[in-house]
């Protein structure tokens, strides 16, 4: 049978697939349509990460397809649209910020699972997370893995390297080998070209050697299917001239393929590594010196008020001039509280300063007249309910391997972030310049609104998935066994992959290590050029001083949402050295500072010579010697500063890093030296 006839039972399938889809999302109320996409036969991810990049584009226009939604409920025919949803309408004309019936049933499911212990001891509730100044972060970690499945970070791994496989490889020992090993990438590519001229041979000695199916094979186009167009983001046989099919076939038979193995080990290693950090962040969250900080009390109607109220209901109130929020559960006839109880109760304090309090509490997204509870009783919760007793003051709200999201108190938010880039640091050493860490930390107060910070969020996404280019480092040669480069950064010790070959840690599994350079040119026998965009890969060991290596580079981005505006402001990303460097910079700051109004008018002197000194396109006005000389003077004046202390300083005032660390420690975080 052909093979490019598809098999009778696959008519209609695709249909099939479509019909059953939309009506599990019509089930579900889903307001908008999916995507239904099938790929051609495939024995690689590469085509299957291409379709889902298909999908993507086309769900960025939320109704790209005809759909019909069910937004008209027979309860809730009038109202305000829907707040959650954008879609429905909520029933209720006095009150814009009630959902829809179909989005609160959705948030019960949530709070279901955490009344009966699904969720751990995770909280669900913003008013626990918050921290003692009421603010919280959206902190978002991402490893860029989607190049990894798209094949493209795999392009410097080397299954093995052309000079080596010509000198150790059995097949060809009773051979004339016709590669030179002087210039072995060019001998191989005018070989293969000579070949691809030639009638299809499956019993040719280096092709079998290098491919174990070749011998099966009938032409080369079904070859060259398989082995580079299904593999690698590659064109046509039919598109590309004789050189460039020589050049991707010379380029696929020593690269290691984006395998689902081997894609899975990242895969695994990802989910591994963000787990981990969660479990670090609930102990660094739950930390303080207050007991009351993770801990959840019953509250206990007396008769006069315990009618009326609704099971599962979140209610909030102020008690003391700080606000409080209760759930009422109907099956322990009184209200769990969901609000940090360290902002309400001083360490020493009883849980009984609460007994015969009266709060005034209002329904969850309603308006109206707030109704009154005396608390009769204050009890610890026990029994079925004893779960709910204590509380991890973290959401999250993703952990997957592209991805991993998770909201927390903001004054832990830079102790979790200095934790994941050190273990970033230390886990992910050897593919530093090809699995970046891309962090996003968006703070905000309690009382903002959270579509605003998600709006936020995706604004970061955005900028995090336009893959900017690699940096160029450039090598200044081995010192103390590490390559200092000239952007900032260094290739650090603990990169085993980077050390020069005289170095005594130097082992056999640094010897498939290649970086990416901005050289054009193979100058080396092992270097070896990309066939799609020319780029040149060296061996770790063939570095010299002045090579400009390319790398995808770590970033993060830090915002204060002080209002919704906010979102709309450009976000910065820096590299995530200089995260390391401005949390340097405030320890130094915080040891020597005299005073924290010396660090205000330092701050407010800075950011207004800054703004003088800048130009509309962000480039600077004032000479570099100007600058300097300034900032110097500031410096001395407002911290008392000299010697290297005070140099320091100038260095990161010259930078940004120095403001960056006022605002971020001092605005966002509210932190005192």
């Amino acid at each position: 049978m052909d093979e490019n006839v598809p098999a009778s039972w696959l008519s209609g399938w695709d249909e099939w697939l479509r019909e059953q889809i939309d009506r599990m999302a019509e089930e579900s109320d889903l307001e908008t349509p999916p995507v239904v996409r099938l790929s051609e036969p495939t024995r690689s991810l590469v085509p299957m990460v291409q379709e889902r990049a298909e999908a993507t584009k086309a769900t960025a226009v939320s109704i790209h397809r005809p759909w019909n939604i069910r937004w008209k409920i027979p309860k809730e025919s009038q109202g305000h649209v829907c707040s959650v949803c954008g879609v429905r309408l909520n029933g209720d004309p006095t009150n814009k910020g009630k959902p829809c019936e179909v989005c609160r049933n959705r948030r019960h499911h949530r709070r279901d699972d955490w009344l009966h212990g699904r969720l751990g001891y995770d909280t669900i509730w913003f008013e626990e997370v918050a921290d003692a100044n009421g603010r919280l972060v959206v902190l978002t970690l991402s490893l860029d893995l989607e190049p990894w499945l798209a094949g493209e970070r795999v392009d410097s791994l080397r299954a093995q390297a052309i000079p080596e496989w010509r000198r150790f490889n059995p097949t060809l020992r009773n051979h004339p080998n016709p590669i030179d090993p002087s210039t072995p990438f060019e001998s191989l590519f005018e070989y293969i070209r000579s070949s691809i001229l030639s009638s299809f041979n499956s019993q040719d000695p280096v092709f079998s050697s290098l491919q174990d199916g070749f011998r099966h094979e009938k032409d080369w186009p079904t070859f060259f299917q398989k082995i580079v167009e299904d593999r690698a983001a590659a064109p046509r046989w039919n598109e590309l001239s004789d050189d460039q099919r020589a050049a991707w076939l010379a380029h696929q038979f020593f690269c290691k393929l984006p395998s689902p193995g081997r894609v899975y080990r990242f895969w695994r290693e990802a989910v591994g590594f963000f787990e981990e950090l969660l479990r670090e962040f609930r102990q660094i969250a739950s930390r303080s010196a207050n007991p009351w900080r993770v801990r959840r009390l019953l509250l206990c109607p007396d008769d006069s008020t315990a009618q009326g109220w609704q099971d599962g209901m979140l209610y909030d109130g102020r008690w003391r001039g700080v606000q409080i929020s209760l759930v009422y559960v109907g099956s322990l006839r009184g209200f769990v509280t969901a609000s940090n109880l360290a902002r309400l109760l001083k360490p020493e304090e009883r849980k009984e300063a609460l007994r015969g309090e009266t709060i005034s509490l209002e329904e969850e997204d309603a308006f109206g007249s707030p109704r009154p509870l005396r608390v009769k009783e204050v009890k610890e919760l026990k029994g079925s309910y004893g779960h709910l007793g204590v509380y991890y003051p973290v959401i999250p709200l993703e952990i997957s391997p592209l991805r991993f999201r998770v909201i927390l108190p903001l004054g832990v938010v830079s102790e979790c972030v200095d934790l994941a880039v050190s273990w970033w640091q230390e886990r992910f050493a050897r593919v530093w310049d090809r699995l970046p860490l891309r962090v996003g930390v968006v703070g905000f107060p309690r009382a903002l609104s959270f579509q605003a910070v998600v709006e936020a969020v995706r604004t970061w996404r955005r900028l995090s998935l336009e893959r900017p280019r690699s940096g160029e480092w450039r090598s200044t040669g081995p010192r103390r066994g590490c390559w200092p480069c000239a952007c900032g950064g260094e290739v650090r010790p603990e990169h085993p992959s980077i050390y020069p070959s005289s170095s005594p840690r130097w082992s056999r599994r640094c010897l498939l290590s290649y970086v990416e350079v901005e050289d054009q040119a193979l100058r080396y026998p092992r270097d070896f050029q990309h066939p799609g965009d020319g780029r040149v890969f060296r061996h770790i060991a063939d570095l010299r001083v002045g090579d400009g290596i390319g790398v995808a580079p770590a970033t993060v981005v830090t915002l204060w949402m002080e209002s919704t505006a906010t979102r709309f402001e450009p976000l910065k990303a820096r590299y995530l050295e200089d995260w390391t460097r401005m949390r340097e910079i405030w320890h130094l700051v915080d040891r020597i500072a005299p005073s924290t109004t010396a660090l205000q008018r330092l701050r407010s002197a800075v950011t207004e010579l800054q703004t003088k000194w800048r130009a509309p396109d962000g480039s600077w006005v004032a000479s570099e010697d100007l600058r300097r000389d300034t900032f110097r003077a500031l410096l001395a004046e407002h911290l008392e500063v000299r010697g290297a202390a005070l140099e320091t300083l100038v260095e990161a005032a010259m930078e940004d890093l120095l403001s960056w660390a006022l605002d971020w420690h001092l605005t966002a975080l509210r932190e005192r030296p």
